[in-house]
Order: structure tokens, then sequence, then C-alpha cells
């Protein structure tokens, strides 16, 4: 039963941190939202911070996948392949995606505050990138096509929020194959609904 509160306090802070915003929601919020005490609350967060913090360690679980799988991509179409799979990831993180959008200055400021280590993140992914690439202009394009991937959210926030998944996530494979000069592949679009 404590799990289940737990998850429930994270479904209900995730709603509102969206809805609302991280600063303007408030732990007593969450908690008459589950209609629960805010000592009960504490008992399973300390704070806010955690909460998101607990909110925010999908991306680090996905970010780490990623650098694996671009770092055991031996050529520019096992990086297209690792690409593509972060792309069918995308749609089964819309709701962390729309928290990062209403929650972009504190998120940012939170992941500068715990530290998280993005030189060592761009030495992994550069390394990555030369040891995949044949050539010196396939290297441009394959930085260029992760940096298509991971900046989505970033510049177009609406687009995936409000088109379609399956036409977003089949365009933005293709122009990944595009952007790394290789033939588009006909492949199924896996597209996931919420539950």
């Amino acid at each position: 039963m404590s799990g289940d509160t737990r998850e429930r306090i994270l479904a209900v802070a995730n709603e509102l941190f969206i809805e609302q915003g991280y600063e303007g929601t408030s732990l007593r919020e969450i908690a008459d939202r589950l209609d629960i005490t805010k000592a009960a609350l504490y008992y399973h967060f300390r704070s806010k911070d955690e909460i998101l913090e607990t909110l925010l360690e999908p991306f680090d679980t996905l970010l780490d996948e990623l650098l694996g799988r671009l770092e055991d991509a031996h050529d520019v179409e096992g990086w297209a392949d690792a690409l593509t799979w972060v792309v069918a990831q995308i749609f089964d993180y819309l709701d962390f995606f729309r928290l990062v959008d209403r929650n972009r200055h504190t998120v940012e400021l939170m992941m500068v505050a715990a530290q998280r280590n993005h030189a060592e993140m761009h030495s992994r992914v550069e390394a990555a990138a030369h040891a995949a690439a044949s050539s010196v202009a396939e290297e441009v394009r394959m930085v260029a096509a992760l940096g298509a991937v991971t900046g989505f959210d970033d510049w177009a926030p609406t687009l995936l929020k409000d088109a379609d998944p399956a036409m977003l996530q089949r365009e933005l494979s293709a122009a990944v194959r595009d952007v790394l000069g290789l033939k588009r592949a006909r492949t199924r679009v896996r597209v996931t609904q919420p539950i």
C-alpha cells in the first residue's frame, strides 16, 4: 500500500506541475488532491524538490540508454538505429516532456544544482560519433541528427503535444535518415497510447 501511495503522489504532483507549474504548486495542494495529510506526504517525500527529482529520473535512464546505444554503434546506420529508437521512446514519455516544458527553468536549475555531468555526456557523444564515423562529413551529420532529435522538444513543444504521434514519429525518423545521408527506411511506426 505504501508503494501505491508513493506512485499516487508522483502522479498527482506530475499533473499539478504540468497544470500550474512547479512554483505554483504547494505540497498542501498535492496532499489535498490525494485526500491525505501533509505528514503522510512527508513520509514518502521530504520536499517538493525530491518529488520533482523523482519525476525527472526517467530522463536519466533514457539518456543513459541512448548514450549506450550510440557508443555501441559501429557506423552511421547504427547511429540511425539508436536515434530512431529514441524517437520511438519520446512518445512513451510525453508527460515527462510536458513536465519539462512547463517547468523548464526550474528543471534546468535543478539539473545544475545536482551537478549532472554534462561535460562527461558531451565527451561520450563526441567519442561515439568519432568512432562510428567514416569521415569528418559523416561525423558532422551524426552530431546534427542527434541535435535534431534531442532538441525537438525544446523547439517544438506545441507540435510534440498537438500533432499526430504516428506522423511525428515517422517524419522525425525520416529526418534523422535524411540528415545522416541514408535512404529512408520503410519501417512500421510504434506509438503507444497512454493507459
